[in-house]
């Protein structure tokens, strides 16, 4: 997949715009936007994405069951956990349940440019839009 997709699934639209809006300034070229479980899976069943930026505190589900369910679909989905709960057994739990990568809020840029790096970098994908940074 040469093009960055990305899933965002996140109930709170102003997180769901700021995070949307820093992904396109690091590279994405596709972000969709979902508020909860059963649009995650919809979104999921129409298109395929290289990242799913997941909320764990969602209306309908968990983020670790919604987790467990798009990695039964697709094992090899990479899929970073974002909360604002950044204890050590939040993050044990989610690396060890499947997650690629956990995120805590609140956004930042740079964070977001993090996981697009990992996802380039276990993919073997050359960032053109990072290398352009840098040099500036």
């Amino acid at each position: 997949m040469d093009e960055l997709s990305v899933l965002v699934v996140e109930d709170e639209p102003v997180m769901r715009e700021m995070l949307k809006d820093m992904l396109y300034r690091v590279g994405a070229c596709r972000v969709v936007e979902v508020g909860d479980g059963a649009g995650a899976l919809a979104a999921f069943e129409r298109c395929s994405f290289s990242i799913v930026m997941l909320d764990l505190g969602l209306p309908d589900c968990s983020g670790h069951e919604l987790m467990q369910e798009l990695k039964s679909r697709h094992e090899r989905q990479h899929i970073v956990l974002v909360t604002a709960d950044d204890s050590i057994e939040s993050i044990q739990k989610a690396i060890s349940a499947g997650a690629n990568g956990y995120v805590v809020k609140p956004y930042s840029e740079e964070k977001i440019q993090d996981v697009v790096n990992n996802y380039m970098m276990v993919h073997g994908i050359d960032n053109h839009l990072t290398k352009d940074r840098l040099q500036d």
